[in-house]
């Protein structure tokens, strides 16, 4: 069944413009009590996080209507990362969470994340018990009291817990006085990203730590790294730490200007934990994980596992093979050993923490990677899917290779086409990106 609302990383969209309009979150928050939270034993509790966007506290308040109208007991940690609320709702046994984001998206969108009572997010079918739970009461005209339910504050004690979560994956404090640059994104980890770094040892200065309501992943963060090599230098920091603006995603950059993606901090995690024979019997990428980062764990005689783009599927995957470590080529780093989502700050301690390991035995390389290069093509939201799918799967047959890899989707979180194409040569790289692209553009505007 195709979803109308959920994407590969909850729902996603332009606040106030359809689907997500006022109406929706009232009968989202009602189909998410009616669906999720109908057995007996729940108690109907759950807590809200959010980020920086300034349609934040209002799309909790429209969600809040709908459930409380059902009968929900509701929290509200504030502005807190993602994994925050994950942690939070395992800890103190709420039956969900809820996070409104739009990650790495920029303001005008927004959307939600929902986490179950182990601290996942939910599945394919509990996405779809709500899907269909919408598009029933929306066919009922469903209406609620008008009430101004407020949920209960929680959010000292969510910050003060989750930064505690967080130090407690050090097994030692560092001692370095080593200096971070970090860049906030303006999101949700402004304060709380200080505070853990700072507390775990390290001199911090900080950047996009002032947000507006506006400014969240505006020419900052892990997507946009233009700024942090000079920031980085300035400040005479051994790394930088840009976060994207929900903070379950990372992007790292070291005082020599090299750059970190999700499989350089999965290398480095890896080849530390290996050094300090640490045990890894498993990996889980996925299809856009760079090949040299499979080819070393294979002559490593470490398992890895490709699942689909989105971190809830490389998730199943590790917990289906009882696997500890995972990520994305975007930033998304899980270790179900202290975390059980994507986390910023836990990914980046641990990156620290590994590659000390690896730079007191002369061993601080970096992964040498195959040319990889992704390129977008951004399309009208009307655009049909069916085209959108025809001209993906024509592109696919057309540009299948033995001497490259090429991956085409239709993004989860954006209105557009990822092309990835890896090659061991950058000519390739370039001349084919350039040409798959030619092709698809032709083919949306033909078909």
């Amino acid at each position: 069944m195709s979803k109308r609302y959920f994407g590969t990383d909850g729902i996603r969209g332009e606040f106030g413009k359809a689907p997500l309009t006022k109406n929706f979150f009232v009968l989202l928050g009602a189909a998410i009590a009616k669906s999720l939270l109908k057995s007996k034993e729940s108690k109907k509790s759950v807590i809200f996080g959010c980020d920086t966007r300034e349609s934040c506290e209002k799309i909790i308040r429209l969600i809040s209507l709908g459930m409380s109208n059902e009968g929900c007991k509701l929290s509200n940690a504030g502005i807190v990362p993602t994994p925050a609320i994950a942690f939070y709702t395992k800890k103190n046994n709420y039956d969900l969470g809820i996070v409104i984001s739009a990650s790495h998206n920029l303001y005008q969108d927004n959307g939600i994340k929902i986490f179950n009572k182990d601290g996942y997010k939910i599945n394919h079918e509990d996405e779809n018990y709500i899907e269909n739970y919408i598009e029933k009461l929306s066919a009922q005209n469903y209406t609620c009291k008008d009430n101004s339910y407020e949920p209960k504050d929680v959010s000292n004690e969510v910050k003060n817990e989750y930064i505690n979560s967080c130090l407690s994956t050090l097994n030692t404090k560092n001692n370095l006085k080593m200096k971070l640059t970090l860049d906030l994104a303006n999101g949700a980890n402004y304060i709380i990203a200080k505070n853990a770094f700072e507390k775990a040892g390290y001199k911090i200065t900080s950047y996009n730590d002032n947000p507006n309501g506006k400014n969240i992943n505006d020419k900052c963060g892990s997507t946009y790294l233009e700024n942090l090599p000079a920031q980085i230098n300035k400040d005479g920091s051994s790394y930088g730490i840009s976060m994207d603006g929900d903070g379950d995603r990372i992007a790292i950059i070291d005082k020599n200007n090299n750059i970190y993606d999700g499989d350089d901090i999965l290398y480095t995690i890896i080849r530390g934990k290996k050094f300090n024979n640490e045990e890894v019997p498993g990996v889980v990428g996925t299809t856009m994980t760079n090949f040299a980062l499979e080819d070393y764990l294979k002559n490593e005689g470490i398992d890895f596992i490709r699942s689909n783009v989105g971190d809830k599927f490389v998730l199943q995957k590790m917990k289906e093979n009882n696997y500890n470590i995972g990520g994305e080529t975007s930033g998304h780093i899980l270790m179900l050993n202290h975390s059980t989502s994507g986390d910023s700050i836990v990914a980046a301690l641990q990156f620290l923490h590994y590659s000390d390991i690896l730079r007191k035995k002369n061993e601080n390389k970096i992964l040498v990677k195959y040319p990889q290069k992704i390129t977008n093509i951004f399309f009208n939201r009307n655009l049909s899917d069916n085209i959108i799918k025809i001209a993906i799967k024509e592109a696919s047959d057309k540009f299948l290779s033995k001497k490259l890899r090429v991956i085409i989707r239709k993004s989860g979180t954006e209105n557009c086409i990822r092309i990835m194409v890896e090659a061991k040569e950058d000519k390739i790289v370039d001349n084919m990106s350039l040409q798959i692209k030619n092709y698809i553009n032709d083919k949306l505007k033909t078909l």
